[in-house]
Formats: structure tokens, sequence, C-alpha cells
């Protein structure tokens, strides 16, 4: 049966797998823009909002569950029944959601929306990744970081984008931000009633493959739990500690997105090095050269700084797209759910590990940053989860 769904996904009803891959990519690109869309206004909504620390770490977290967790039912129920759906709708909702977050000044409330927009970015990251993994498996990892680069960009684009409108037009200007993903909605649309592959069930129970690979799943949910703790923990905490130094709101936004931006490249070069040599140990080393880079960073000012953080981007974020090919390989007869694992629940996982980095900053009274500093040493947890990892590049 696999063999089959793989057959009619590269087939894929005479559309270019080029093409398909491209595509989706655009789609990745809009989706994940809006997981960095409140993160950026965050010192805007704690002064206007009256925030805590530990009230942002529960916004993060929430989201962070939202966005990630759910992605393992989505990915199983991907998996059992097939489904078009959650391609195109998972954006459509992200997009109504976050660009709603200007007109809300209640907490409660914006949780909720937060909530909700997790939902939807979560919706569409199974399916396509699984797609995604059918389209080419000989280069499977340049495939899937061709198409997390789209994410990444998107990730890292929001905001250069979202933060000089804020500035400009103020808080209720950010509802225009909902065109991309009703464009986007539309497109992956008409390209999934192209796709035989979400129609079809796929035949091993994903619980039954877990007990026969138990060591290398919780390795690669360890791993990718400690490196998103890290990951999510800049981006929540990195403008606050900009905005302490000095930083104005728009000169905070650029240097989250060079954060995310080299991230975006990283993770492509990561995908190319993991065809030759295995995701194992692409992985570890660049979660072990990241932490360096971040604890020369916070000590550095100017222009070393901003190229610091750069450094730490690439690094951090080159095991990205390699983590999914992992779990591919692992559970090769449940690609949808095993991305899930590798795109959502380890990374709810970390996320929610920034609400509790938060609490326990608050409770003893750490600045931001003698918090980030402690965050500086997780990615190490990341490799050492990693050598549970399977060794050999699998074709």
């Amino acid at each position: 049966m696999e063999q089959e769904v793989i057959n009619s996904a590269n087939q894929l009803n005479g559309e270019s797998n080029n093409k398909v891959v491209a595509v989706l990519g655009v789609g990745h690109v809009v989706n994940d823009s809006y997981m960095n869309f409140f993160q950026p206004l965050l010192p805007l909504l704690i002064a206007t909002m009256g925030l805590s620390l530990a009230q942002v770490g529960l916004i993060t977290a929430v989201f962070s569950v939202t966005s990630s967790v759910s992605q393992i039912i989505i990915g199983s129920v991907t998996d059992r029944f097939g489904t078009r759906a959650f391609v195109y709708l998972g954006p459509l909702l992200a997009a109504i959601m976050m660009s709603s977050i200007g007109l809300i000044y209640d907490y409660v409330l914006l949780l909720i929306v937060v909530s909700l927009a997790g939902l939807g970015i979560a919706a569409f990251h199974p399916p396509a990744s699984a797609i995604v993994g059918h389209t080419n498996t000989r280069n499977s990892g340049r495939a899937m970081s061709l198409f997390s680069l789209g994410g990444n960009v998107g990730f890292a684009a929001m905001p250069l984008i979202v933060v000089p409108l804020v500035a400009t037009f103020g808080l209720s200007a950010t509802p225009v931000l909902v065109l991309p993903g009703i464009a986007v909605a539309i497109l992956l649309y008409r390209l999934t009633a192209r796709i035989q592959y979400l129609n079809q069930r796929v035949g091993t129970p994903f619980l039954s493959t877990v007990r026969s690979q138990l060591i290398p799943f919780v390795a690669l949910l360890g791993t990718v739990a400690f490196r998103s703790l890290a990951f999510f923990s800049l981006i929540t905490f990195l403008p606050i500690l900009l905005a302490g130094r000095g930083y104005s709101l728009v000169a905070g936004g650029a240097i989250l997105s060079v954060l995310a931006l080299s991230g975006a490249l990283g993770g492509l070069l990561g995908g190319i090095l993991s065809d030759r040599t295995g995701p194992r140990p692409v992985i570890i080393g660049s979660q072990l050269t990241s932490v360096p880079f971040l604890l020369l960073a916070l000590f550095s000012s100017g222009t070393m700084f901003i190229v610091l953080l750069g450094l730490v981007g690439a690094s951090l974020l080159a095991s990205f797209s390699v983590a999914v090919v992992a779990a591919q390989q692992i559970f090769p007869d449940n690609r949808a759910t095993a991305s899930s694992l590798a795109l959502g629940f380890g990374l709810g996982l970390g996320g929610l590990g920034v609400g509790l980095i938060s609490f326990v900053a608050d409770a003893f009274s750490f600045g931001i940053e003698q918090t980030v500093f402690y965050v500086s040493f997780l990615p190490i947890v990341a490799a050492a989860f990693a050598l549970g990892l399977p060794g050999k590049r699998v074709e």
C-alpha cells in the first residue's frame, strides 16, 4: 500500500514534482509567516495591556501547543484517512485569527485567538510535508529543505511587514494582513484537488511502529523539543532584550528577521548536507555550533551582535528540515504522522517549556539577559538526544 501511495504521489496526475514542491513552498511561506506575527509586537502589547513576563510566556506556550502538539492528531488523521481540507483551510484560519490581534485588548481573548491561529498553522504541516516527502525519495533532504526554506522565509519576513505597518498605522491596521492567507488558500485548494495521495489511506498503524522504534522515537522528540525550546525562547525574549538595550520596535523586528532568515539559509544547507552524511551528524554538529555563537552574541553589541545572531539562527535551524527527514526515515509508512512529530509535537514541547522558563525567571527575579544566558546551553541537550537517532543515511 505504501508503494502505491508513493507512485500516486510521484505521478500527481501529470503535475511535476518540482511544481508541487514549489506551490507547497509558497503555501509554507504564507502559513509560517503567521507563526511570527505577534512576537515582534510583544513590547507594544506589554505596554498597552500591562503584561508580565509570565503572561507573555503563557501566550507563547499556548500558541506553541496549539500550533505544534495538535499536529500529531492531524498527522494521524491524514495517514489513516487522507484529507485535502487541512492543506488549504489551515492557512486561512491562521490568517483570519492572527490578523485580528490588533483589534484585541483583552488578555483572555488574545489567548483564545492565538490558540485558534495555532490550530490553523498546525493543520497545514503534516499533509504538506507528507506530500513533499513522497515526491523525491532519493534526495529527500534537498526536497524537504526547499519546502522548509519557504516556511523559514515566511517566518523571517513577517516582522519586516507587520512592524512597519503597526508603527505607521497602529495596531488597528493588522486585519489587512489576512489577504495573503486568502490568496494562498485558493492556490492550495486548486493544487490539492489534483493530488490523489490525499484521498488514499496508508496501512501500518503508527503506535505499532513506535514499539519497534522506541529509542529513535524518544531521541527524535528530545532533539526537536530542546532545539525548539532554545529557538522559541529566543524569539520570545529577544524583542524584550532588544527593547531593554534601547532598540526601537522596528529595529527589533528587523533583527528578529535576521535570526529567522539566517535560519532559513542554514536549514537549506543542512538539508543538502544530510543527503550526503545522513541526518544525525548534521543535527549534532549544528546544535553544538550554535552555543558559542549565542554566548558571544550576548556579550557583543552593534554590528557584531547582529552578525552573531545570524550565525545562531543558521546553526540552530540547520537541523530543521533534517529532523523531518529523520522522522520520515524512522516511520516510512506514516510520513504525515512522522512529520507532525518533527514539526509539531516536539516543537510544542519546546514551546511549552518557554512558559516554564518565564515563570522560573519571574520567580527567581532573573533579568532578561540572565534568562537568555541560561537558554544558550539548551542546544547541548538537543545534541545529546540526537545521539539516539539512526546513524546511516536511508535510501
